[in-house]
């Protein structure tokens, strides 16, 4: 609702409302999860790069796209406080897979922009 298409009179309403969800509910939950997740990535099965271990399983592919999405929101997921998860979406968005299926959107639609 934060750029919905209101009128000029009601914007300021609509930006606190959403404002405040993201301060009061969704800034804390996105902290635990993604400080969960940067502890699943340092403890990762025989010291793998993935979630699951060395290799590459359907667990990294689910947990991609929203992470990815979340890189793409400015500050959401800051090198600074989750390195090892930044490292880790960096890493995804590299694997040839990713780069086909961004490839595939982009033929279908005109572009890409990984949203949550």
């Amino acid at each position: 609702i934060k750029n919905a298409p209101v009128p000029f009179f009601i914007r300021p309403i609509t930006t606190r409302v959403a404002s405040g969800i993201r301060t009061n509910y969704l800034d804390a939950n996105f902290d635990t999860t993604f400080s969960f997740l940067e502890e699943q990535i340092k403890t990762s099965p025989g010291g793998g790069k993935y979630l699951c271990g060395e290799k590459l399983t359907a667990a990294d592919i689910l947990i991609s796209f929203p992470l990815i999405a979340a890189k793409g929101r400015g500050g959401l997921l800051p090198s600074e406080k989750y390195p090892k998860l930044r490292a880790y979406v960096d890493m995804l968005e590299e694997e040839e897979g990713y780069k086909k299926s961004i490839a595939k959107v982009e033929e279908v639609d005109g572009k890409f922009s990984a949203m949550i």
